[in-house]
């Protein structure tokens, strides 16, 4: 029959230190109810539950014994740092929405790499520390000596708002600014805006309004007032 499901092994009336036990050939599979269900699978170490631990009963306010399985015993006793890293990695992993199958290695490496940071500086001051602060401040100190200030977007209001509907010269099309490489900067059209119609750019401007537009809103732009838009 196959083992308890976790469901059933975290029931409140299973007790604590309870075990159940599969075996197929070399192989033996336990679960083992401590705080929550437990599963170990080991061809090593067997289910013997003849050794105790010491657990904390929030109902009686005490500690109690609750007979622990060998496997999960020798398994406490020799965990060391890659359990320990593993635990710091998923305290505070990077999120991410990239669908790229190496992008979760990259952020994985990046998190080992703070963690490991954050223990030798421990070691070398000989001074603990909360992991988190320790990341803010490697944040904070990348970005400032590598990160650059977020650029704020030109408006597209203008100058039109005494020049739109003077029916004056000086209303010509003309290239928006260029850029470093010589090329003019792609701007969001002032009719389209006006219109309801997001991020639709365009390389031309008025040159007396001074707001970008595409030649086929020029005519419409300066032929027509926002409230009949």
């Amino acid at each position: 029959m196959p083992i308890i499901s976790k469901k059933d092994l975290e029931k409140k009336t299973v007790p604590r230190g309870h075990t159940d036990v599969l075996y197929k050939d070399d192989q033996i599979l336990v679960a083992w109810k401590d705080n929550k269900g437990v599963y170990m699978a080991s061809n090593k170490f067997d289910a013997d539950t003849t050794n105790n631990c010491r657990r904390f009963c929030r109902t009686e306010r005490k500690y109690v014994t609750v007979p622990i399985p060998t496997m999960v015993q020798r398994y406490n006793t020799g965990m060391g740092g890659v359990d320990l890293l593993d635990n710091m990695v998923a305290v505070y992993r990077i999120p991410f929405r990239i669908k790229k199958w190496y992008f979760p290695i990259y952020t994985w490496s990046l998190s080992v790499s703070a963690v490991n940071a954050w223990r030798l500086r421990m070691r070398q001051t000989g001074h603990k520390e909360p992991y988190l602060n320790f990341l803010r401040e490697l944040c904070i100190g990348m970005l400032t000596e590598h990160g650059t200030k977020p650029v704020r977007r030109r408006s597209v209001v203008g100058n039109d708002g005494e020049t739109r509907f003077d029916n004056l010269g000086g209303h010509w099309i003309v290239s928006t600014e260029e850029d470093a490489a010589g090329k003019a900067k792609r701007r969001n059209c002032k009719m389209c805006h006006l219109k309801g119609k997001a991020d639709l750019k365009s390389v031309y401007m008025c040159e007396k309004c001074e707001v970008p537009l595409h030649t086929h809103c020029f005519k419409p732009y300066h032929t027509k007032s926002v409230t009949e838009l």
